[in-house]
């Protein structure tokens, strides 16, 4: 996601620090792109003007990430100073959360496996056929947006994960290096279905204004 400089804002506190988290179906080989199950997105610290673009950018990114995730793998990817986690599941759902650099890795994973757990407990394993985007509301994940913004209250959590953190292995990347040969991040945007052309031009300024302030 573009980073909050971009955008003139600033961040001091542990308030809206996460963007969104997200669920995926991705098994299914009638698939090529994950499917957006449910997402949830706290974007109160941006202008009003800016909160579809950004929604449109975080939902973009997050595919993309999940996309590049093997199934029963945790991965962190970075860009633009924002880290994408992404828990992909052998049973064919993956989470996904979007944070900046100050949000810990450890409880983000954490949350995203209680919430993946909690999810197909509440589904009983069995996803639709839908491929339609936010095909299965999962209620929780709205209230988890708000309650974990303050990553001392996932403790509990963290606390329960410890072993599986302690033994699974996070691979760490930029967008950019998991992309195949020949593929650009810009070019993608292009592409995509996920944003509007607003949303397109807003990267493209965003990532002009980055360039230069860097």
């Amino acid at each position: 996601i573009t980073s909050r400089a971009a955008s003139g804002l600033k961040q001091d506190t542990y308030e809206d620090r996460i963007n969104g988290i997200f669920r995926w179906k991705h098994s299914d080989a009638s698939i090529t792109e994950p499917v957006l199950l449910h997402g949830a997105y706290e974007l109160s610290s941006f202008g009003f003007f800016q909160r579809g673009t950004v929604k449109e950018m975080a939902t973009f990114f997050s595919r993309t990430c999940v996309k590049k995730t093997q199934p029963g793998g945790y991965q962190r990817l970075e860009h633009e100073g924002n880290f994408c986690y992404v828990v992909n599941k052998p049973s064919g759902i993956a989470g996904a959360m979007l944070a900046d650099h100050e949000y810990p890795q450890r409880v983000a994973f954490s949350l995203l496996n209680k919430l993946l757990e909690d999810f197909s407990a509440s589904c009983g394993g069995t996803l639709k056929q839908d491929k339609n985007d936010g095909c299965m509301p999962f209620p929780p994940l709205d209230e988890a947006i708000v309650k974990y913004q303050n990553p001392q209250e996932a403790d509990k959590i963290m606390q329960i994960q410890r072993d599986l953190d302690e033994t699974k292995e996070v691979l760490y990347n930029t967008i950019d290096s998991v992309l195949e040969r020949g593929q650009k991040l810009d070019d993608l945007i292009d592409k995509s279905d996920d944003l509007s052309m607003q949303s397109k031009r807003f990267y493209k300024t965003a990532k002009k204004h980055n360039q230069c302030c860097k």
